[in-house]
């Protein structure tokens, strides 16, 4: 079976640059929120969440078979940026970043003068849950690539 390429591959350089932009233009603010938050000098936000294979696959039927019992059309999934408060079940994560998914549905627009129904963007669906729990780099602070 032939596999067709997702649009927006990037090269392991080009995620490179990425993570170097957000470290350089962002990650020294964040740290000294999560330094304050938990009055730890040096404490380190998280720059990366990884999700197993299984994990993502999972999810992914999920949504489809929930999207079909609930009369749903899925799309695609949006990735948010997200922050654990204090978290007593796993300190290890308290204040740092996180990102969560969550599916999508088409955003259908009907224009009035020919009653033609477009689709011109995708809207979450706050019917089924999203996906979060994802591991933090190790050290959490890790730039790419962790090898």
């Amino acid at each position: 079976m032939k596999t067709n390429l997702p649009k927006g591959l990037i090269t392991p350089l080009e995620a490179k640059k990425l993570n170097q932009q957000f470290v350089k233009t962002r990650s020294k603010e964040l740290n000294k929120i999560i330094e304050k938050l938990d009055n730890k000098p040096n404490k380190k936000d998280a720059l990366s969440s990884w999700f197993s294979l299984e994990e993502l696959e999972n999810y992914i039927a999920y949504v489809k078979e929930v999207g079909v019992k609930k009369g749903i059309d899925i799309n695609g999934l949006r990735v948010y940026f997200g922050a654990y408060g204090e978290n007593k079940k796993n300190p290890v994560k308290n204040n740092l970043s996180t990102v969560f998914l969550v599916p999508t549905t088409p955003k259908k627009v009907q224009l009035q003068k020919n009653t033609v129904t477009v689709v011109t963007d995708s809207s979450d669906v706050e019917s089924i849950d999203g996906l979060n729990l994802g591991t933090v780099g190790d050290p959490p602070g890790a730039t790419y690539p962790q090898i």
